[in-house]
């Protein structure tokens, strides 16, 4: 077990670094898809890149400040390996439960989100289902309605859908479900029912769903009022939201969403921000998959096999 702690070490640090980019340079900017890329391909890059291993060989003499980087981490790899080497010799102790509990936590949000989608396939159960163009329609009584879950909208019938407001919800929910932001959910609760340690996957989580609505407010207001489209959502009451896993409409907190509806909508944007991801993102490849070998290492290696 203890490799896969040394792993989500190294996930924690490359998630990490990749989302305090994010949030000096692209949180609260207005190109939404941009962000929502940024932040699915960070995720994906933390749990990949420390599984990534090359190998190149360094003559001693010629090692520069950037081969001590790489071997900065091959090191620690090395060092992993011997721990776990030493572990598998030495006998039963407290720390081989960490394993159990870790799994158990796991499981815990596992069927948490069981749960949730039990929740969502009891209402399709109990109230009838109306097929609108690309969307199914499900008009409810629940509290925590509206909402959307892949190709469904879950409606509160308390809410006339033939007013403005009615009108304009309803558009805010289509618009989830054209842009599929329910695979984006169920994405990213996967990786935290198996990563639930590391908490910038968490904020990870958070900045995402903010984003949705982001998109979603957009698409919502197009040839609308946004003054009254953003007095809306202020003077909406909240409900008590269940799902975790479907788009809410009045998800909170609202004030970057009407930040976001008041911001210029054409801004002369900043591009430099986004284009120096490219730099971070050759650094973090090169810093967790290429491993900096001196000819002296080799030859100690090779010293050690002839040991055994």
């Amino acid at each position: 077990m203890l490799p896969f702690f040394w792993y989500m070490l190294k996930v924690m640090i490359c998630s990490g670094i990749l989302f305090g980019y994010y949030w000096f340079f692209l949180r609260n900017k207005i190109f939404h898809q941009y962000n929502r890329f940024y932040l699915l391909a960070a995720m994906s890059l933390s749990l990949l890149l420390p599984l990534l291993k090359i190998n190149f060989w360094q003559p001693a003499a010629d090692t520069n400040q950037a081969i001590r980087v790489l071997q900065a981490v091959s090191v620690g790899d090395e060092y992993m390996e011997n721990i776990v080497l030493t572990a598998r010799r030495s006998n039963w102790s407290v720390e081989q439960l960490y394993p159990v509990v870790y799994i158990l936590i796991s499981l815990i949000f596992f069927f948490v989100m069981l749960r949730t989608l039990f929740l969502i396939r009891t209402l399709l159960k109990k109230y009838p289902v109306q097929q609108v163009e690309e969307v199914a329609f499900v008009n409810t009584e629940d509290a925590s309605t509206p909402f959307s879950f892949l190709k469904y909208i879950f409606w509160n019938s308390s809410i006339d859908l033939d007013t403005t407001t009615g009108r304009q919800i309803f558009k805010h929910e289509v618009a989830h479900i054209q842009e599929k932001h329910t695979h984006d959910k169920l994405f990213v609760n996967s990786i935290l029912i198996f990563c639930w340690c590391n908490p910038f996957f968490w904020l990870y989580r958070k900045e995402l769903n903010m984003i949705h609505e982001f998109i979603a407010d957009k698409k919502a207001v197009e040839d609308s009022d946004t003054s009254a489209f953003a007095a809306m959502i202020l003077q909406a009451a909240y409900p008590r939201h269940r799902f975790e896993l479907a788009n809410n409409f009045f998800y909170s907190p609202i004030k970057r969403r009407l930040l976001m509806l008041t911001k210029n909508k054409n801004p002369r944007v900043n591009y430099i921000g986004r284009i120096m991801v490219l730099p971070v993102a050759v650094l973090f490849f090169a810093a967790f998959t290429f491993y900096a070998k001196t000819s002296s290492s080799l030859y100690h290696g090779q010293k050690n096999n002839s040991c055994y």
